[in-house]
């Protein structure tokens, strides 16, 4: 894909009339958040209300649901659409048990792809083995003798290569670790098949891309999951080919999701050459802020910690950038007038990027800056995201996953992790995604781990630093108007006159639910712009 450019197909906007009546429609606007009767036209809501105030609006065509809850179409603010796309033709390593049955895996997949130029999976996470083991390029080696091997670990920070994904990388003993990145070595400095962070891409770069009908189809075929989540909107953060299909997909008519794309840093000058803007684009297919990443992860033992460290095996993490650094990449997307989505999980991380945001000052755009995970918060630093108008974008369905990891690794500091009462207290708006492919895509789980604070079976009891958990109204407004507000669209996640008429259709009230059952709701129909785009009417 030679630039970068945007597809002007947008959604088709039906004109008739659509007035829905019977059951309980939950608005989000706290002023007034119920009502009985919806009516939508041209792609809007056009009226929300109580049935005995209906007036002329009985002429419409009427749709019966009843028994069945509306409410605003779920958006995910954080995802990495074309990955999570892909995977079905990847290995995937997510329910290996253990490092042996891990690499039988990969023997498998070797014998039933022989055409394949390169073994590429995801989803191993080495604590979660029994024994716990990091792996081996060894191992590995003898999975997968005879073609490179690049396997990522979930979070997508650290990668497991073989010795012929090295030798292709030209990785060896006189190898410096890249800026941002590590080689773990032997106690002989032999690269051991651990590559963490920037040091990953000096292999994966060297990956054969997809082709575009494969992407496209990819695509095409998970379109239909999210809809079936519920999923209306997302924010995806990916490269040109991502977009390029994204874009085949549009000028289709077939993209029926509206996707708001976050572009790497990286092409920040091509952008400019192509005199793009945030928020070029369709209702479909948007430019969103511009992705940056300020350290690695906390599964990867990655994430950049504030001094002293509180256990002897946390590391003092793995910053991106120096914070000099990162502050003049800010500053230059900045006067370039490009808003930034910033990656920081550990505390240092999240000082750095609020140091950053504040120097440059705000970008002239719709769209507000956002920090991508804001996993571990100082309390000194929660004030500052309202201050300065950042968006918070977070996932909590992380915790399901992260919280006896993150007890090993960051000790008392965990009482300052994922703080979404804590931040929302200070004003401070909040976006909920889920960050697939490292967590499923499922925006039901991430709503009941919002409430809980537990996995999905029920651990720890009573909550995990049960203070942060949000009430469901407040996590439907953050995977809702939060998202909307993210994207620079506040009038939007909510179902209120002149906003889009992106809504579903539910068999039950998700508030009359037990909260440990919320991850097992699915809709019966999912709207976009007033019109059908997954499931059927009852």
């Amino acid at each position: 894909m030679s630039g970068w450019v945007m597809p002007a197909h947008s959604h088709l906007v039906p004109s008739e009339t659509l007035l829905f009546l019977g059951g309980s429609i939950y608005t989000s606007l706290p002023e007034r958040p119920w009502a009985q009767a919806l009516a939508v036209e041209g792609g809007r809501i056009a009226w929300v209300g109580q049935e005995q105030e209906l007036g002329p609006l009985n002429a419409a065509r009427t749709v019966q649901i009843s028994g069945c809850t509306v409410i605003p179409g779920l958006q995910d603010a954080h995802m990495h659409l074309l990955a999570l796309a892909l995977l079905r033709e990847q290995l995937d390593l997510q329910g290996c048990r253990s490092l042996l049955e891990a690499c039988r895996a990969a023997v498998r997949f070797r014998q039933e792809h022989p055409d394949a130029e390169w073994v590429v999976g995801h989803g191993w996470r080495e604590e979660r083995w029994s024994p716990p083991t990091l792996p081996d390029r060894v191992w590995l080696d003898a999975a997968v003798p005879d073609r490179p091997a690049l396997l990522w670990r979930a979070d997508g920070h650290t990668a497991w290569v073989n010795t012929l994904a090295l030798k292709r990388a030209g990785i060896d003993l006189s190898t410096n670790d890249p800026p941002g990145g590590r080689i773990e070595r032997d106690e002989r400095g032999r690269p051991t098949g651990i590559l963490r962070d920037e040091a990953a891409h000096l292999v994966s770069r060297l990956v054969p891309a997809p082709s575009l009908a494969t992407r496209v189809g990819a695509l095409r075929a998970l379109q239909q999951e999210l809809l079936s989540y519920g999923l209306v909107a997302l924010h995806t953060m990916e490269g040109r080919d991502s977009l390029e299909a994204l874009g085949e997909l549009s000028r289709q008519g077939e993209l029926l999701l509206r996707v708001l794309f976050l572009p790497p840093y990286a092409e920040l000058a091509e952008l400019q050459r192509s005199c793009l803007r945030p928020g070029a684009g369709s209702q479909s297919l948007r430019l969103g802020q511009l992705k940056l990443f300020a350290d690695g992860s906390l599964g990867s033992n990655t994430a950049w910690l504030l001094p002293p460290t509180d256990d002897v095996s946390a590391s003092p993490g793995l910053p991106i950038h120096d914070p000099a650094e990162l502050a003049a990449m800010v500053r230059e997307a900045h006067e370039a007038g490009w808003p930034c989505a910033i990656h920081a999980i550990g505390d240092a991380a999240c000082r750095a990027v609020l140091d950053a945001l504040a120097a440059a000052g705000p970008a002239a755009s719709a769209l507000p800056d956002r920090i991508e995970h804001v996993q571990l918060l100082h309390p000194a630093d929660r004030p500052r995201l309202a201050a300065l108008g950042v968006v918070a974008s977070m996932q909590p369905v992380h915790v399901a996953s992260d919280w006896p990891l993150a007890e090993r690794l960051w000790g008392p500091r965990c009482q300052n992790a994922y703080s979404w009462r804590s931040l929302l207290a200070t004003g401070c708006q909040l976006a909920f995604g889920s960050d697939a492919p490292v967590e499923r895509a499922n925006p039901w789980a991430g709503l009941q781990v919002a409430i809980t604070r537990q996995d999905l079976q029920g651990q720890p009891e009573g909550g995990w630093f049960p203070e942060e958990r949000l009430s469901l109204a407040e996590a439907i407004a953050a995977f809702t108007r939060g998202v909307a507000c993210a994207a620079g669209e506040p009038g939007h996640g909510v179902l209120a006159p002149g906003s889009r008429a992106d809504f579903i259709l539910l068999p039950v009230n998700p508030f009359e639910l037990p909260a440990g059952e919320l991850h097992r709701l699915r809709p019966l129909a999912t709207f976009v712009g007033g019109q059908l785009a997954w499931g059927s009417l009852p």
